[in-house]
């Protein structure tokens, strides 16, 4: 295997691979964010069967960014994602408060892909 052949990283997003460029440091941050944009995709598409596939495409990169700049960082998006058990009061009034935005912002999702449903009706 080549040098050049080690920077190239495989992603599988909606059922498509795409293959990019990429340094060897940071290929695991860019398979977790192709992961975690993937898991926005079928979620949006389960909701919304009619929407084409480049729709639910847009509205999940737009809620991982949105919940990105509301968190302020990736590891937010992370915390959200994959919750842990927490071991003190401190960290469940944490968690407590992550899962009320987390819905918050689902619900807001989920009413943006609502009004654009509606509006691909028309």
């Amino acid at each position: 295997m080549s040098e050049d052949d080690q920077d190239i990283v495989t992603l599988k997003i909606a059922g498509i691979e795409y293959q990019l460029y990429c340094p060897p440091e940071e290929q695991s941050t860019l398979i977790e964010a192709g992961e975690i944009l993937d898991k926005r995709i079928k979620s949006i598409k389960r909701k919304t069967r009619n929407l084409p596939i480049e729709k639910v495409a847009v509205l999940a990169g737009l809620d991982v960014v949105n919940e990105f700049l509301s968190n302020e960082g990736a590891s937010s998006i992370e915390a959200n994602d994959e919750s842990s058990a927490a071991t003190d009061e401190k960290s469940a009034a944490n968690v407590s408060e992550e899962k009320v935005d987390s819905s918050e912002e689902e619900n807001l999702s989920l009413k943006l892909v609502d009004e654009i449903s509606e509006l691909s009706k028309l």
